[in-house]
């Protein structure tokens, strides 16, 4: 009998792998009680920076949900709009709270949660919003989450902390973090001798 695809998917969800990939990350403030985030403000007060980040969360939600159909076209899409972001951040100046480069990083990596080495440590309950770029498809992936621990490590000096976040729920993001992280396991498993017929 067939397991149902709901069932599969949930239970992939789960899969870890770990992968290098780009990432880039930062601090979603919380507003006081009674006022709108800067993501919800309108007009002026939106800054380049700000402009530029929220429209490409808008363009990685649309590329998401092309790479079930055509992933040929999402990874040009992304590619494309990673061309464009380059562009910008050698066009403006950013400030601390501007728009961060992306660091390759050796991660841990799942359809439902993150963990990365850190520089600084965050506080359990912190409010992120990461964009991911996965190799070697070099799509895009911007997702939210909510960071549950930031552990110190002894193994280096540079990236003392491992920070693991919780993704808020975005089934588009991902379906194709799911599909990227079973390409990876299916990949390991045939370059492994002697695992021939592992499920």
């Amino acid at each position: 009998m067939t397991e149902p695809r709901t069932n599969l998917i949930e239970r992939r969800k789960y899969y870890r792998i770990n992968d290098v990939v780009l990432l880039r990350y930062e601090v979603i403030p919380e507003a006081p009680e009674g006022q709108q985030t800067s993501q919800d403000t309108g007009g002026l007060e939106i800054s380049t920076g700000s402009l530029l980040a929220e429209l490409d969360r808008e363009l990685n939600k649309s590329i998401n949900a092309v790479w079930r159909e055509h992933p040929m076209v999402a990874q040009a899409l992304g590619l494309l709009n990673r061309k464009v972001s380059v562009i910008a951040a050698q066009s403006l100046e950013y400030e601390e709270e501007g728009v961060h480069s992306y660091d390759s990083s050796m991660v841990n990596l799942s359809g439902c949660g993150i963990a990365f080495e850190g520089r600084h440590t965050l506080e359990p309950g912190t409010r992120l919003q990461l964009s991911i770029i996965l190799k070697p498809s070099q799509v895009t992936l911007s997702i939210a989450g909510t960071v549950v621990s930031s552990e110190e490590r002894l193994d280096s000096a540079t990236m003392p902390y491992w920070i693991r976040v919780d993704f808020d729920d975005d089934l588009q993001a991902q379906e194709q973090l799911i599909q990227h992280v079973v390409q990876k396991q299916g990949a390991l498993l045939s370059d492994s001798p002697g695992e021939e017929g592992v499920a």
